[in-house]
């Protein structure tokens, strides 16, 4: 018999898991069965809540946005348990590689079936990211994000990407991978364990997680006009074949900035002026729960 923790943000979504988090510990008690709560009180909370479960329950479910996922997996790497998830943040976008439906029963309903696959793990430092990682325009846009609290979901993002199109400078960065290093000016990287980051920008879209590799996406420098042509196309994908636009697949890379270049894993910040990035690949690292697609 399988031992549920459940790790409840009440803060994700604005605020909208607490809400919702009452209805979703009713179905998952009918549902499923008994499970032990607990509620996330401060940053990195969920880290040291997983922390001390992770051989102590077979699954911990991490209730709440990506960086809800982002501090219970890096509390629970090297442990026993599985990793369910519920999304009840702003952008939800790990879980776009679960496959997992739209409401809370059925989700429930997935985690009650109880299918796992072993995933891939981003790290950067020491740091570990199941999503994906931004530098670049793509860090201060996230940035931007976190300090607007009188939108929901999608326009969050729009919103800080609009701010922060107008202050934005290109950067100057070293970048190896592959056996090759080059310096060139970037726009951003955005490196993906996952297809899509940033709400629903779909800058890594061919990314799987289980594929021992992480998507690299690198956009060279660009014209303020060039932004506002190009973006809107990461949305679904069809930003790859751009000139201006080059991906690559590798298990290691390093970026280094003289300057100092801004970072986020997960929506989570790492910071505004890191001088160096060791970005690398732990495969098949955690257990999750997923829906499998069903076969046409």
């Amino acid at each position: 018999m399988e031992k549920y923790a459940i790790i409840l943000n009440p803060q994700a979504g604005r605020g909208k898991a607490a809400k919702q988090g009452q209805e979703l510990l009713k179905i998952f008690k009918t549902e499923i069965g008994p499970y032990d709560l607990f509620q996330t009180e401060y940053p990195n909370h969920a880290k040291e809540i997983a922390a001390g479960l992770k051989n102590d329950y077979s699954v911990i479910i991490a209730a709440g946005g990506d960086g809800t996922v982002h501090e219970t997996v890096n509390g629970m790497l090297g442990g026993k348990a599985a990793l369910g998830t519920i999304p009840l943040g702003s952008g939800n976008d790990f879980i776009k590689m679960l496959n997992l439906p739209k409401t809370l029963p059925e989700i429930i309903g997935v985690i009650r079936q109880n299918k796992r696959k072993k995933i891939d793990i981003g790290k950067v430092g020491e740091s570990y990211f199941p999503n994906g990682l931004g530098i670049g325009f793509d860090a201060l846009v996230t940035k931007e994000s976190k300090e607007v609290k009188w939108l929901r979901g999608f326009l969050i993002y729009l919103y800080a990407v609009l701010k922060t199109v107008f202050s934005y400078q290109n950067e100057l960065i070293t970048l190896s991978a592959n056996g090759k290093i080059e310096q060139r000016e970037i726009f951003l990287i955005a490196v993906g364990n996952g297809v899509a980051e940033g709400g629903g920008f779909y800058l890594t879209p061919a990314a799987e997680f289980d594929d021992g590799l992480l998507d690299v996406c690198i956009i060279r420098g660009l014209s303020r006009r060039e932004i506002f042509r190009y973006l809107p196309k990461a949305l679904n994908g069809r930003h790859v074949h751009l000139e201006q636009v080059e991906m690559l697949r590798t298990n290691q890379l390093q970026i280094l900035c003289e300057k100092g270049i801004a970072a986020h894993a997960d929506g989570e910040m790492l910071g505004l002026d890191l001088k160096r990035l060791d970005i690398s690949l732990l495969p098949q690292a955690l257990e999750v729960i997923y829906n499998p697609k069903v076969s046409a």
